[in-house]
């Protein structure tokens, strides 16, 4: 007990860093890889066909999920069944015409042209998705729409400078916002340390130590019930982008991710694809034999293998953790039932038995312990002494349990597939 306790008041999951800098720009990439999981190419996208800047790419069957642009000059270098790589030229004048050429759009012009009503945020979320824009957690049916202020993940630092120094480009989006949601009452939550006040929002204070920033828990904390019907919630991170999208009138090809390590974090506009490698590079952090490269928060995101994977749309972090600073885990390693996951975990779950029911794939059984109901914070596998990969045994039963659900609703096709527009793996995926 003595040890969660110290885990719990470890200054590395204070989600606060002071922080107040306005982001840098990312690296001008010489390679992107997009991901096109389930996209629709673009009439005339195949190898070798040069590209500018916002040019369309392909479209997602989804009406959740944003099309694809290109980020930049360059030329289709390769296109397999899970991404699309280009390759940077220096355009010509053709390429340059071609990109002057981009229309901008007055996007809130546009909302208010949308209407009002439920037909009316349809069409606008609609339009949001043809720029790029993931709307899945936008526009919910809620009552109360809370704006999570908080940074998602120990050791991811962009919350605050988005709060204080980017508050043109919230406010920006919260006008879009909006006009996407029936809510009648918007808030944000923001760590109590901060007293941040807009004049424009309710602003509600809550706790600043991980795991308070996973979605559940701000809306416990800001309404005090658990699961309150008629209450929704959104990332601060997507209130950027839609901000984003407002002020360029362009679609969006951007994020914002910290790239850290035990000695250096900084926060970027990165371009949609650009190579970890690359992205580290101009960081100047140095990958050596041993460390660890992670793809999102360093608690809840995924282990990458290769320097060639890319930052998606949506990502919130690249971080190298160094050999010797973290356990290793050791794979099939038994579970030795100490209980320090079941003592840690926020949804009084217990992550022991989950990750033994995934693990010899009693998928059902892991149902019937609410495995939904985890929050995928992270904690039980950073609190296991046996190094067991736990979060990633219970994020494959939730995964199995949602196949089989929906094999069950549609037993012939998947979901996403179209003719000619076969799935493909989920190697690099969207937030």
């Amino acid at each position: 007990m003595k040890e969660l306790f110290t885990m719990l008041t470890d200054p590395r999951f204070h989600l606060l860093y002071g922080v107040t800098q306005r982001f840098s720009m990312g690296p001008e990439p010489r390679q992107v890889r997009l991901n096109r999981e389930f996209m629709t190419l673009s009439e005339g996208i195949k190898k070798k066909t040069r590209v500018y800047p916002f040019m369309k790419l392909g479209t997602h069957p989804s009406p959740l999920k944003g099309d694809l642009y290109s980020p930049m000059f360059g030329v289709v270098s390769e296109i397999n069944e899970r991404s699309l790589f280009l390759e940077a030229v220096e355009p010509d004048e053709e390429l340059r015409a071609l990109a002057d050429a981009v229309h901008k759009v007055d996007v809130m012009e546009l909302a208010r042209d949308c209407g009002a009503g439920a037909d009316g945020r349809k069409r606008l979320a609609q339009l949001l998705k043809e720029l790029g824009l993931n709307t899945k957690s936008l526009g919910q049916e809620c009552e109360t729409l809370i704006i999570n202020g908080l940074n998602p993940d120990p050791g991811i630092t962009w919350a605050e400078p988005m709060l204080m120094t980017h508050r043109a480009t919230l406010s920006a989006g919260l006008a879009l916002l909006r006009q996407l949601t029936p809510a009648r009452k918007i808030v944000l939550a923001v760590p109590k340390e901060m007293r941040l006040q807009f004049h424009d929002l309710e602003v509600a204070s809550v706790p600043s130590q991980y795991p308070a920033s996973v979605n559940e828990l701000v809306v416990k904390a800001v309404t005090g019930k658990e699961r309150p019907e008629g209450v929704g919630i959104v990332g601060l991170h997507n209130l950027w982008s839609l901000g984003r999208v407002v002020e360029t009138g362009l679609p969006l090809v951007e994020t914002v991710l910290t790239v850290g390590s035990l000695r250096h974090s900084g926060n970027y506009i990165v371009k949609d694809g650009c190579m970890v490698g690359e992205l580290l590079n101009f960081a100047g952090i140095e990958l050596r034999e041993g460390d660890a490269l992670v793809r999102g928060g360093p608690l809840r995101g995924e282990s990458l293998d290769k320097l060639s994977r890319s930052v998606t749309r949506g990502a919130m972090g690249v971080f190298v953790v160094e050999a010797g600073t973290v356990p290793p885990m050791q794979g099939h390693a038994p579970c030795i039932n100490c209980g320090a996951c079941v003592l840690i975990c926020p949804a009084h779950l217990s992550p022991n038995l989950l990750s033994r029911y995934a693990e010899f794939a009693l998928h059902e059984r892991a149902r019937k312990e609410h495995v939904q109901s985890c929050l995928e914070c992270g904690l039980c596998g950073y609190v296991c002494i046996a190094r067991r990969p736990v979060l990633q045994y219970i994020r494959l039963a939730k995964h199995k349990l949602a196949e089989a659900d929906q094999q069950k609703l549609t037993p012939l096709e998947p979901v996403g597939v179209t003719p000619g527009n076969e799935p493909a793996s989920k190697e690099d995926s969207h937030a």
